[in-house]
C-alpha cells in the first residue's frame, strides 16, 4: 500500500526576532553607558587597586589633591562647607553615590575626615576611586 506523501516543510530559522533582540540589547547598552567628561575633572594620582572601576559623571565626585585641596564636582570648595553642599545635592537626588577621589599621597587621616564630613551631609553610599592595577 502506498501512503500519500505529505508536503515536507523545510525547517527555517527566522532571523527577524534575533535581530530585534540584538537591536534592543544594543540600544540598552548605548543608553546605560555613561561617558566621562575628563575636561572638567581635577587631575589626581589615584592609588591602584584590583577592583578599580570608572566613575559615572552622574555621581557626586569629591576630590582631594596632593596638596590637600578639596573639590566638589570639579569646583574648589572649603572643607567646612562640604557637608552643606553634599546635603543639598543628596536632598535633590538621594540615590546618588559619592565618589571620593583622593591622591595617593594624601594622608589617610585627611581622607577619613572628608569621609566623616560626607557622612554628616547624608551620603549613604561612598565609593573610593582607584585606578586599575598594572599587571606585572
Amino acid at each position: 500500500m502506498k501512503f500519500p506523501h505529505q508536503n515536507k516543510r523545510s525547517a527555517t530559522f527566522d532571523l527577524t526576532s534575533l535581530i530585534d533582540v540584538v537591536f534592543l540589547l544594543l540600544i540598552f547598552f548605548m543608553l546605560t553607558t555613561t561617558f566621562v567628561n575628563l575636561e572638567n575633572r581635577v587631575k589626581v594620582n589615584l592609588p591602584s587597586g584590583d577592583f578599580a572601576a570608572a566613575g559615572s559623571s552622574e555621581n557626586i565626585i569629591v576630590t582631594i589633591t596632593e596638596n590637600n585641596t578639596v573639590y566638589f564636582n570639579g569646583k574648589l570648595i572649603d572643607p567646612l562647607k562640604l557637608t552643606e553642599s553634599v546635603a543639598a545635592k543628596i536632598k535633590e537626588e538621594p540615590e546618588k553615590i559619592v565618589i571620593l577621589e583622593a591622591d595617593a599621597n594624601v594622608l589617610h587621616g585627611k581622607v577619613i575626615r572628608i569621609m566623616d564630613l560626607l557622612k554628616k551631609g547624608g551620603a549613604e553610599k561612598i565609593a573610593i576611586a582607584t585606578q586599575p592595577a598594572e599587571n606585572k
